[in-house]
């Protein structure tokens, strides 16, 4: 069968809120007649190689999708763009496939952010009849040591923040109940009474910055210009640290006054120490950072 589209859905986004979701938006899918193959992601990264694989082989029988329809959240959404770049990176042929979000995950913030800036249409199906390409801007980082390059929707966090993604993407591994929870709670003091600082050299706007006894750094996408804001919080107290850890649970906004901020085009930080990082939640490992940020456009339907 011709497929026009290829459908990306995680069953689990939104602690697995999102499967029960599935049978309405296939529903409006079928009865519309969209043609799609359906991708089911089972586990951490699945959806980059399942999206490398097929672009790779569809590309060769020159059947690629006009778009990849993502029923997720923001993690997803990062996961599929980097599961072109995969593709891309065997076959230099491969174009930026149009990515349309349907949003199930807990956090939709890259989505919200996008539909608010260019007054989306929220029915899906609309969308996809109308096929309204517009780019997007994202984060892009370059980590010269593991020369690995790679996107960021919302955030790249090294540091604190990570250490926090860390331990709950260990425990998404297991069955989410009561005990689970608590004891994932209770696994983030330990957390923050071992937390340790590290150095960190910054290179922006043609100066230089070093800053002491940092325990978190962030580069973050405001989606509304065209620069990347890094945010340094060095170590001051535990009420600092427990006020931060509650934003980072809760995925909001950080707001610290006594933060190192700095905007540019684009940013270069060294790290000297092994540290956790994370890119919109998907942990990237510790290792030691020689990394610069900017920002590059992918195309979107609204």
């Amino acid at each position: 069968m011709n497929t026009d589209y290829l459908v990306i859905f995680n069953p689990v986004a939104n602690k697995r809120r999102a499967k029960h979701q599935w049978p309405e938006i296939k529903k409006q899918l079928d009865v519309n007649d969209i043609k799609y193959r359906l991708k089911i992601t089972r586990r951490p990264l699945h959806c980059v190689s399942i999206i490398s694989h097929y672009l790779v082989t569809s590309f060769r029988s020159d059947s690629l999708p006009k778009a990849i329809i993502v029923i997720g959240g923001d993690g997803t959404v990062h996961e599929t763009i980097e599961g072109i770049h995969a593709a891309q990176s065997k076959n230099e042929s491969i174009p930026n496939v149009p990515v349309l979000i349907i949003p199930t995950g807990a956090n939709n913030n890259f989505y919200t952010h996008m539909k608010q800036q260019h007054n989306m249409n929220s029915n899906f199906i609309e969308q996809i009849k109308n096929h309204h390409v517009e780019n997007h801007e994202i984060g892009l980082f370059d980590e010269h040591i593991k020369k690995q390059r790679g996107i960021f929707l919302n955030n790249l966090g090294i540091g604190l923040d990570a250490n926090v993604f860390n331990l709950k993407n260990n425990f998404i591994s297991h069955k989410i109940n009561l005990k689970t929870r608590i004891e994932y709670y209770l696994s983030i003091f330990p957390t923050i009474y071992n937390l340790s600082t590290f150095h960190v050299d910054i290179k922006a706007n043609g100066e230089k910055h070093k800053i002491k006894k940092a325990f978190m750094v962030t580069a973050l996408n405001h989606d509304t210009d065209n620069d990347i804001e890094l945010l340094v919080l060095t170590r001051k107290n535990i009420f600092q640290l427990c006020y931060v850890i509650m934003r980072v649970l809760f995925k909001r906004e950080l707001k610290v006054k006594s933060a190192f901020r700095i905007t540019s085009d684009n940013i270069h930080v060294e790290i000297p120490s092994l540290e956790y990082a994370h890119a919109d939640g998907e942990t990237l490992g510790s290792r030691f950072y020689d990394i610069e940020y900017r920002k590059t456009k992918y195309p979107f339907i609204y």
